[in-house]
């Protein structure tokens, strides 16, 4: 993919900040907040006010559980994207210190990002 760069650091942030959301989230007082059947006035009303809320409690933690995993999945990418680049960087050190041929014109590390070019 042309023009592609994965910054761990900011995926690692990202995944922080879903799973700080969830918990700001799911704290929200709102969130208690239940009608009772008196307060609906009617029968029909109520069942339908106790339906309503329920799917809405469901759709919340459905909410909340994708969120958290997007979170973990972040983590997981920049945990990954930190272990190819290492794993990269030792190789081209590796193929510099053995064959003595083959040296990066230039290696820049800008926040756990590899870019080299072999001259």
């Amino acid at each position: 993919m042309p023009d592609f760069e994965a910054v761990p650091a900011r995926l690692s942030r990202a995944g922080h900040h879903c799973r700080d959301l969830v918990e700001i989230f799911t704290r929200q007082p709102a969130l208690g907040f239940k009608a009772t059947a008196s307060e609906a006035g009617d029968p029909v009303l109520a069942k339908a006010l106790e339906s309503f809320q329920q799917a809405s409690a469901h759709s919340i933690a459905v909410l909340a559980e994708d969120t958290r995993r997007l979170g973990d999945r972040l983590d997981e990418a920049a945990r990954r994207y930190r272990s190819i680049e290492d794993e990269a960087l030792g190789n081209v050190e590796t193929i510099e210190a053995t064959e003595g041929q083959v040296r990066p014109a230039a290696v820049v590390l800008d926040t756990n990002v590899i870019q080299a070019v072999l001259g």
